[in-house]
């Protein structure tokens, strides 16, 4: 017997070294450089007042602004039993980056919401579904400044996140512009609260 638990903690001693961190499980990092909104398992989207859809199969497209000039009713299929989530909308920022970016990932942002339940997202989540901490501000053409003009689209994206202990209280973002992602759920107690992205969908204005 003390043979055997000798055993089992030399394996355990040697397994967890090897063993990823809980936030290295829980969350992956979004591109700044682009946008990887395709890079999930899909949402769909669709826009009640003009019956547009954003679908697995048309994501990445790029549409015209006037698509989303209201929030659309978004839906996730694969949510998990009473849990909680966390709805991110993001464009990539435009222009000269942020002196004081240290590379760290950044976005526009354009819509934060929390708290979210899993039964909203299975019937379609609107604009009045859990809590906003930014509220929505429609897509729009990237500026016609010619520094910041590159001949490409605005890049936007939806990222859905898992709350794995219920509810969360975060901070709200001071602004907009240059939006730290991973800094702002890093500010969200306790560590690996906020889980994902687990699904996501984009498109280009």
């Amino acid at each position: 017997m003390v043979r055997c638990v000798l055993l089992f903690t030399v394996l355990v001693g040697m397994a967890l070294p090897l063993m990823p961190s809980v936030r290295a499980i829980c969350t992956a990092s979004v591109s700044a450089d682009r946008v990887a909104a395709c890079a999930f398992n899909p949402l769909l989207l669709l826009v009640e007042r003009s019956g547009w859809v954003l679908s697995k199969q048309n994501c990445g497209e790029t549409i015209g602004p006037e698509a989303f000039t209201v929030p659309p009713v978004l839906y996730y299929d694969y949510t998990e039993p009473d849990h909680l989530y966390t709805v991110v909308f993001v464009a990539k920022e435009s222009g000269h980056p942020d002196p004081f970016d240290g590379g760290e990932r950044r976005f526009y942002l354009q819509w934060l919401v929390v708290n979210i339940p899993e039964s909203s997202l299975a019937h379609g989540m609107t604009y009045m579904d859990g809590d906003t901490i930014v509220d929505y501000l429609s897509p729009g053409p990237r500026s016609a400044n010619a520094d910041e003009d590159d001949g490409h689209p605005t890049r936007y994206g939806f990222y859905l996140y898992e709350q794995v202990y219920g509810a969360i209280y975060p901070p709200t973002p001071s602004t907009r512009e240059y939006f730290n992602l991973d800094g702002w759920i890093s500010t969200i107690y306790p560590e690996a609260a906020v889980c994902g992205p687990v699904a996501s969908i984009g498109f280009g204005v």
